[in-house]
């Protein structure tokens, strides 16, 4: 992923006017931090917040960018964009795939603004999604949110049924990355603590 993220900063460098190169070089950073948890530098968050900020309707390539840097943004920068998605999903019909790269802009979105402990913003889109009954045919998009609703309430129960969905549909790369995030932020394990009560938050 270092080789890759290298060579396409190379290539921005040579083709400076070429915004795609850049964009693409973007998300290969974004995938890199998203390894540890990082976020980007201010000049790059800079960079791609001057470019959501001139968006008046997203489309599909606005919508994948989105998706694949959120989680190196800090989450009050993103917030005004994820709700100008949201009231576009609310009052649109939006083509199948367009929906799909929403699905995943809301769970990246859970994911950093539990990282970042927002936890209005959190609750915020967890409400919006329960609203909106959003994606409920999506096995895989109700597992994450299951997951990530479990991790912000600290629900054992919710993140053992997560678990146990993912580990019956056979999504061996969902449940390393469920493995992945509680390892690398030290969460207790929800196999070894049965005993303990799970108390939502406030």
């Amino acid at each position: 992923m270092n080789q890759l993220t290298q060579l396409l900063q190379n290539d921005t460098i040579k083709n400076p006017s070429d915004p795609f190169m850049r964009h693409y070089y973007l998300m290969s950073l974004s995938t890199l931090y998203h390894l540890d948890f990082l976020v980007a530098s201010i000049d790059d968050q800079n960079e791609l917040i001057d470019y959501f900020f001139n968006i008046s309707y997203w489309q599909f390539y606005d919508l994948c960018l989105l998706a694949n840097v959120v989680n190196m943004i800090h989450v009050e920068r993103i917030t005004p964009y994820i709700f100008d998605i949201l009231k576009q999903y609310a009052t649109n019909n939006m083509p199948t795939a367009s929906v799909e790269t929403v699905s995943k802009i809301l769970i990246n979105a859970l994911e950093t603004s539990i990282i970042q402990k927002k936890d209005d913003f959190t609750r915020y889109l967890l409400d919006k999604i329960k609203k909106y009954k959003f994606n409920t045919d999506d096995f895989k998009f109700q597992t994450w949110l299951l997951f990530w609703t479990g991790v912000f309430e600290n629900n054992n129960n919710k993140v053992r049924h997560a678990y146990s969905i993912a580990t019956y549909l056979h999504q061996n790369i969902t449940l390393k990355n469920f493995d992945k995030f509680l390892t690398i932020t030290q969460t207790p394990s929800p196999f070894f603590e049965d005993t303990k009560k799970d108390t939502p938050k406030s």
